[in-house]
């Protein structure tokens, strides 16, 4: 299904790219997405993955009910897109499809993050009967050992790439979840694989290694960034930082914390899937008040050229030093002091 079909979704998106414009181009204070992370259940084990936890909390899920509250809310304030993930959500097919209605996928661009590994033709055509519109496989390179070493499953790489024929076959949006970062910038076998991409028109999102785990202390340096700016130019590929409606491929439209949400398995809100502090809980506030509070957090609600989680080394070394799994996330009042906060004042005057 596409966008246009949703008239919600476009409305919702036009209203979005305004405030953009009148916020010169900088993402500011309106919510654009929410990511529902309905629980961790996956049949990976990624070495690099972000959603450290213990097995024990496979089973935690949320609620059909908690899904359609926290949609009718961000429908309310203006968000257009939904994001779901894992865990691996094509465990259960059936599940998913109901997840995927209990969101009423016409009001959202409706997105499922995804291994690729049970993603058959015939699984994304009911998907997309079911109002989802595209589809990110999380594959980052043509090296099928290593994708299969990394992730503990034989099989995985070749899935992955069958995958991507299977979602276009059922008319969805599909693209690569690309991992960047000082470990690959320069690598042969990056560029070799976003050719590959080029060629057969996918599309490629890029989400930046996180310098903790396997990549600790791996920060990016000014030649990789270089690369990573060309990459831009040469290839047909997103990330979270750029205007992705900017034709020149030069604009950034800033961090995105609090912007997209995150909501994991218990119902904690995260600015983001990779900035472990939590900022509420859908099952006890609104989610205007929980994004409210989010955005009255400096680092989240002033401008950031940069991602916080993987670049900003001052904001990482002070700010997320504290547990890595979202099960255990460190609640925003006992990591940030008063002087972190935006006076009210301040909110008022700049949302006047």
């Amino acid at each position: 299904m596409s966008i246009m079909e949703k008239p919600r979704v476009v409305d919702k998106l036009h209203k979005y790219r305004r405030n953009l414009r009148k916020n010169g181009g900088k993402v500011g204070r309106t919510p654009r997405q929410v990511a529902i992370d309905y629980n961790n259940a996956c049949n990976f084990r990624c070495e690099f993955c972000y959603e450290v936890g213990e097995a024990k909390y496979n089973t935690q899920s949320l609620s059909f009910e908690d899904i359609t509250r926290i949609c009718d809310e961000a429908d309310a304030l203006g968000v257009w897109e939904i994001i779901l993930q894992g865990g691996e959500l094509l465990i259960n097919v059936e599940n998913t499809k109901k997840i995927i209605a209990a969101c009423g996928p016409e009001r959202f661009k409706m997105v499922l993050i995804t291994n690729g590994y049970f993603l058959s033709e015939e699984v994304a055509k009911e998907l997309a009967a079911e109002g989802l519109d595209g589809v990110g496989i999380s594959v980052s390179s043509l090296d099928e050992e290593e994708h299969d070493r990394s992730r503990k499953v034989a099989g995985a790489h070749k899935r992955a790439l069958e995958a991507f024929d299977h979602a276009k076959n059922a008319g969805l949006d599909v693209w690569a979840q690309v991992l960047f970062g000082h470990h690959n910038a320069h690598s042969k076998e990056l560029y070799e694989f976003l050719d590959y991409l080029k060629e057969r028109d996918i599309a490629t999102n890029f989400f930046m290694a996180m310098p903790y785990g396997v990549w600790k202390d791996n920060y990016m340096d000014a030649e990789d960034l270089k690369k990573f700016k060309e990459i831009r130019k040469n290839y047909k590929c997103l990330h979270d930082l750029w205007d992705e409606f900017d034709r020149n491929k030069e604009a950034i439209w800033g961090c995105w914390a609090v912007n997209r949400i995150f909501v994991t398995p218990m119902g904690d809100v995260l600015p983001c899937p990779f900035i472990n502090i939590k900022i509420g809980n859908i099952k006890e506030q609104s989610l205007k008040e929980i994004i409210d509070y989010g955005f009255s957090i400096k680092y989240f609600g002033e401008y950031s050229n940069i991602c916080l989680a993987a670049q900003n080394r001052s904001f990482r070394d002070k700010y997320l030093s504290g547990s890595t799994s979202m099960f255990t996330p460190e609640p925003a009042a006992a990591v940030f002091a008063a002087e972190d906060f935006i006076i009210k004042e301040k909110q008022e005057e700049e949302h006047e």
